[in-house]
């Protein structure tokens, strides 16, 4: 088989720049315009991580695996050569998550048996990573009690203040977005997201920093919000989390044209939004 280097980022350092790349929603189909830049990136030297924030191949279990299978090789030549860390998505729900569960191998912890690999964190340098599973409020509402109580343990160490003094940043990354300004009826796009009632308190709570989701085709930047108040519009040391949503990254849906326009009313909260018809 073809022979492939593996890099991991060096030993704890706060004074080295650090990069990583942060995309959802992409399929074997169409995610293909965005292959050749994730291979790219993967082997610069400039990043340290490849994070999917859920939605993968479109579907890993369609045709009996087959797509997944397909996808995976796919993503071999960027995958190979930087760790590829990822979270569920909406996508990955069929059968109970087991294809995503038996593809992926992320560091959960042993003591946290619910997790199976839904939900995890990781130090990689100066930033506390913490992948979520926003589909427990969707498909398995079992998990919601157990889901918060890494949530509240995890994040609780990571914002101790000495564990502030050695890992500085805290960022949160899970698939379907608290906020967004799409025009298509999604949880984010409601005023009772079940998303953001559930989370959105506890990452407030414990000082996050900023948090990525995908699920929406389109990005949309937000300034520091919390409960659907503006906190300042600007990122001087921000009072709340400040939100990306970046799901562009190549769906199957509509030929791969995955149009969810951000036509509507701008949020306060919006400081800039993309989409691509």
């Amino acid at each position: 088989s073809a022979q492939y280097s593996f890099s991991v980022p060096r030993a704890l350092d706060q004074a080295y720049p650090m990069q990583v790349v942060m995309f959802g929603d992409m399929g074997k189909n169409g995610g293909s315009a965005t292959l050749p830049h994730l291979y790219k990136e993967a082997t610069s030297g400039d990043n340290v991580a490849l994070i999917h924030v859920g939605d993968f191949a479109y579907d890993l279990h369609d045709d009996g695996g087959k797509r997944g299978d397909d996808f995976m090789n796919r993503l071999q030549a960027a995958s190979a050569n930087i760790p590829y860390m990822t979270c569920p998505g909406n996508h990955e729900i069929p059968y109970n998550f087991s294809h995503y569960r038996n593809r992926f191998t992320m560091p959960t912890e042993s003591d946290d048996p619910a997790s199976d690999q839904l939900w995890w964190s990781l130090d990689i340098g100066p930033v506390h990573f913490v992948s979520y599973d926003s589909e427990v409020y969707f498909a398995r509402p079992d998990l919601i009690e157990p889901h918060l109580e890494f949530l509240n343990k995890d994040l609780a160490l990571a914002a101790s203040p000495e564990q502030r003094q050695k890992v500085p940043w805290i960022v949160a990354f899970g698939h379907r977005p608290m906020y967004c300004s799409n025009i298509d009826h999604d949880d984010c796009a409601t005023p009772s997201s079940k998303v953001r009632a559930g989370l959105e308190t506890v990452f407030n709570k414990y000082g996050v920093d900023f948090i990525v989701e995908g699920h929406e085709h389109s990005y949309e930047r937000l300034y520091p919000v919390f409960n659907e108040t503006v906190t300042q519009y600007n990122y001087v040391n921000p009072k709340a989390p400040v939100h990306f949503i970046s799901g562009q990254a190549g769906c199957n849906e509509d030929g791969g044209i995955c149009v969810n326009p951000t036509a509507g009313a701008k949020g306060k909260w919006s400081a800039f939004r993309s989409w691509l018809p």
